[in-house]
């Protein structure tokens, strides 16, 4: 009896799966490249990260840096100036309670402007359920630009200003999420 040929293996699925999806993060790295290393400095980076409690109710365009720093619960909040801008952040481990990776200030001619809160994009939704249970229903929806995109955004209008965030998290898992407190237009 003649040997019997062995039959062609066949290709495996696994290996096309895995082949797709390290594609698929080659393709999030290349359209992220450029920001990719000030974010993993910012989860990698030396140096202890703040637990900080932020009361959006209590912030106001009248705050300094200091003041910030202290309701923050004393993280050191470094500054430079850019221009006719001052630019304040501190590295966070959570905010509130939500993992969270910079906390980034903004004033300009000595008026807090908007204060930023970075949040990773797997951590978007408890972001919202975080300002939900301390600032209660968002006020309204509407579209912000952000990175050249229109969002529908959560808004929560306060007496001092409002808080922004994104409704959805969007697809891109190396973008981080951002809750935005902005002052009030000045009267």
């Amino acid at each position: 009896m003649p040997p019997k040929p062995n039959p062609e293996p066949r290709p495996r699925r696994s290996g096309a799966l895995l082949l797709a999806a390290l594609l698929v993060l080659a393709g999030l790295l290349w359209t992220g490249r450029a920001e990719l290393p000030a974010q993993l400095a910012r989860w990698t980076g030396g140096g202890a990260r703040a637990d900080v409690t932020l009361d959006y109710a209590r912030l106001s365009p009248a705050l300094d840096a200091a003041t910030l720093a202290r309701q923050l619960g004393g993280p050191p909040l470094p500054c430079q100036a850019q221009g006719e801008v001052s630019v304040c952040e501190t590295a966070l481990a959570t905010a509130n309670g939500v993992p969270a990776a910079l906390l980034r200030a903004r004033w300009q001619d000595g008026r807090l402007q908007s204060v930023d809160l970075l949040v990773p994009w797997w951590e978007h939704h408890h972001a919202v359920g975080m300002l939900t249970e301390r600032l209660g229903a968002p006020d309204g929806n509407e579209v912000i630009a952000a990175d050249g995109q229109h969002l529908a955004a959560l808004r929560w209008n306060l007496p001092e200003g409002a808080v922004q965030v994104a409704r959805a998290p969007g697809w891109n898992p190396l973008r981080w999420a951002t809750a935005r407190w902005e002052a009030a237009p000045q009267r």
